[in-house]
């Protein structure tokens, strides 16, 4: 067999030696699917995002309402939602500025003026129909500063994109306005010349690209159901208090949590593989004119990941009360060198006390995934520590 070639009883039998030798305690089926992504969790697409039903039964089984509930990784903001939606007081911290604005909008909830959104969207459409029928002759709405942008969007494209986002814009209403940015943002990965799927962005050669405004329509009516669903979920919000969230750096986390003031962490940190998440999402920065986080400052881009890494372990013992856990998810890789044994290794010699795993199968088909990714794909661990009293 040539070395990185896809083999599933290598990946197989390096994870049951995990399991084996880590303490598996439990194993949880959790779906992976899009069905799985229920109400605002559907809002907006995220690289490696994980599903909201793991963080959910965490919660549930290790915490009690009210208690303050920290994702110092909260990248699509999985977690923040359930946080707030089980009545956690919760914080939600990110490097990345478009994670916090995801995560702000998936969780902040608001009444749906259906009146509002009809007329808005009658005036994007009129506005884009008036500019197709000169070929935009006279166009002179402003276009974000997106680099190469007629290489990953077609003339027509970055038309109707920059119609859109003028009339956006243009809201006084700060919740709504952001409700219907990030409608926008979801839409701009599929509209574009990239590939679809949530991984480094590259051209797909001839690539059928979707109508811009009738996707923009679709996907603002979806995303109102699913808020108007959440609201009706979420019941009387006078018992809830919303997140605090964080563009910050974690390995500082300590300036802005007071030490041993979390009772429960739930995190999946990043890989260190390459994976960068603020280029996957490159033209969703570029579009809403959001700040690219600095390279040098980026835990998954610096050069001794493993080292920063630690670092953020150590940051995040600090600021976990004494007694209380903490759970660190990661799909474990089928090299021996596991990111799952160096986590573990880290964590303990920061003072945690490592209790085991719980092992989550993926339940989502492999096919459809590169060959590279599919030995991050069998199952996730959930890895548990609690600082010691």
């Amino acid at each position: 067999m040539k070395k990185g070639n896809f083999n599933i009883n290598r990946i197989n039998r390096n994870i049951k030696n995990v399991e084996n030798k880590f303490n598996k305690i439990d194993e949880w089926l959790i779906p992976r699917d899009r069905f799985s992504f229920y109400l605002t969790h559907d809002f907006h697409p995220y690289f490696a995002a994980y599903p909201p039903e793991l963080v959910s039964r965490i919660l549930n089984k290790y915490s009690n309402v009210g208690d303050v509930f920290l994702d110092p990784f909260m990248g699509g903001g999985s977690s923040i939602v359930e946080g707030f939606r089980l009545k956690r007081k919760t914080i939600g911290i990110d490097i990345s500025p478009l994670s916090k604005f995801i995560s702000e909008v998936k969780t902040k909830p608001f009444i749906i003026d259906e009146k509002k959104i009809r007329k808005l969207l009658l005036k994007i459409r009129e506005d884009i129909f008036k500019h197709n029928l000169d070929n935009y002759k006279n166009f002179d709405y402003p276009t974000p500063n997106v680099t190469n942008i007629s290489k990953w969007f077609k003339k027509n494209v970055r038309f109707e994109l920059s119609i859109i986002l003028y009339h956006i814009n243009k809201i006084k209403n700060i919740t709504f306005k952001k409700f219907l940015l990030l409608a926008f943002s979801s839409i701009i990965r599929k509209v574009s010349n990239a590939k679809n799927a949530q991984q480094h962005l590259c051209i797909k050669k001839d690539k059928k690209i979707p109508q811009v405004y009738s996707l923009f329509e679709e996907k603002v009516k979806l995303m109102s159901n699913q808020m108007k669903e959440y609201v009706t979920k979420l019941g009387s919000i006078s018992n809830y208090t919303l997140p605090k969230l964080y563009v910050y750096d974690i390995r500082k986390m300590t300036n802005i949590i007071e030490p041993n003031s979390v009772d429960i962490i739930i995190t999946s940190p990043p890989y260190g593989t390459g994976s960068r998440y603020t280029d996957v999402h490159r033209l969703n920065f570029e579009w809403l004119n959001l700040k690219k986080p600095n390279k040098k400052e980026t835990l998954e881009t610096t050069s001794d990941f493993k080292l920063e890494l630690k670092k953020g372990i150590e940051e995040m013992y600090k600021v976990l009360k004494k007694g209380k856990y903490c759970f660190i998810v990661y799909g474990d890789p089928s090299t021996e060198d596991s990111i799952t044994k160096e986590v573990i290794k880290d964590a303990l010699n920061v003072g945690f006390k490592y209790e085991g795993l719980i092992s989550c199968p993926i339940e989502k088909t492999i096919s459809n995934h590169h060959e590279k990714y599919r030995r991050f794909i069998p199952k996730d661990f959930i890895l548990i520590f609690k600082k010691s009293n």
